[in-house]
């Protein structure tokens, strides 16, 4: 602590380059920590994936599935049962209330009972005008039990030839962490019986139970080869696949990792720029202590106090921050993203100050180099 007035003077030497260094630092450890945060929620979403479920679509999204290849996977030996589904995209209202409704049959609670609770499923079962959503959608619709409304469908008509599908909330259920974001449902039956002639028996998505989740894998490869040479390829994966690619082509956690390691690269450019300058502005002050008696090892420690400074600071800030950020996300984000909300663990601010610790070490490795060459004659001739 007797070295604390020092370290104090020289981050008050240049106030605005201090505190606009702490700032860059908070910012980018808030980044930081929303991305590990995001990273650590898609680990627990894959971990609670079911292995044994199988997801089935169609290789070339522009082309949907006849439902005969729904009846011929069920057909295939390890095959528990199977449900179908098809997608509804439009707007309520304005074309920016975007909204997406999923039209599943009877089968589907049965096969997903932790996404739409089997009591929900059963109103739409029941009442094939009527669909049931989440919370979100709920509330980015800004709609209750019993409203009606009508999706505007640019791309899809009913047999009518309208393009406005009218239809009333049955039931509304609490958000599932496992399936972010706002969900709409209905029956198929419903929509497949709207639709014109030439369009009905065509789904978007088969998906499969299988016998023993040891199977799965093996079986989603079987369907893919059942359908290859048809006109009508699929690209089915389990559920636990599906996860761990974030829902997508792209490597969503690698994509995470990479975001968070340009985030603190630019950060270690700019303390180490910030520390050489601050080095090269004190020379003569360090070969001053020398005189006094202050080793390198001691000059060493000084500048690395200076520098953690706004580095382990702004590191806690940060990941302070985006716990606060990942408990709002929902409200701060545009409705329909269906991003899920970051996790922040213990293990998220570990990373955040484990970090901070080696952005410490290697903004003040090129500065602490030339101290260990400082020539304090030459240093105190110089500022004489």
């Amino acid at each position: 602590m007797k070295y604390f007035p020092l370290i104090w003077a020289a981050l008050r030497r240049k106030p605005t380059r201090t505190v606009v260094t702490f700032l860059s630092v908070t910012v980018a450890f808030t980044l930081f920590g929303l991305m590990i945060g995001l990273n650590a929620t898609m680990d627990l979403m894959e971990q609670r994936a079911h292995a044994d479920r199988i997801w089935s679509l169609a290789r070339f999204e522009t082309t949907g599935l006849p439902i005969t290849v729904a009846r011929q996977i069920a057909e295939l030996p390890g095959i528990q049962k199977n449900s179908v589904m098809t997608y509804l995209q439009g707007y309520v209202g304005d074309p920016k209330n975007r909204a997406f409704v999923i039209f599943f049959d009877d089968k589907y609670g049965d096969i997903f009972p932790d996404q739409v609770p089997p009591q929900q499923a059963d109103l739409i079962r029941h009442n094939r005008t009527a669909v049931i959503m989440n919370r979100a959608a709920a509330e980015a619709l800004h709609k209750k039990v019993g409203d009606r409304f009508t999706i505007i469908s640019p791309r899809t008509n009913r047999a009518d030839g309208s393009k406005n599908w009218p239809l009333t909330i049955a039931g509304i259920y609490d958000d599932i962490p496992q399936f972010p974001g706002p969900m709409i449902s209905g029956n198929y039956e419903y929509y497949d019986k709207s639709v014109p002639l030439s369009e009905q028996g065509k789904i978007n998505e088969v998906d499969s139970l299988a016998t023993d989740p040891a199977l799965a894998p093996a079986l989603a490869e079987r369907i893919d080869s059942l359908f290859a040479n048809s006109g009508n390829p699929t690209r089915s994966q389990t559920e636990k696949q599906l996860y761990s690619q974030g829902f997508g082509d792209i490597d969503a956690e690698a994509l995470t990792r990479k975001i968070a390691l340009i985030g603190l690269l630019m950060i270690v450019l700019l303390t180490a720029n910030v520390i050489a300058q601050s080095v090269r502005e004190r020379l003569g002050e360090f070969a001053t202590l020398k005189t006094f008696g202050f080793s390198t090892t001691g000059l060493a420690g000084l500048v690395m106090a200076e520098a953690a400074f706004p580095c382990l600071l702004g590191a806690l800030f940060g990941i302070a921050l985006a716990k606060w950020l990942a408990v709002h996300l929902s409200t701060i984000m545009p409705p329909g993203t269906g991003i899920p909300a970051p996790t922040m663990t213990s293990a998220v601010f570990l990373w955040g100050l484990a970090c901070a610790s080696a952005l410490t070490l290697a903004s003040t490795l090129l500065p602490i180099m030339r101290l260990s060459r400082l020539d304090v004659a030459a240093a105190l001739s110089r500022y004489a």
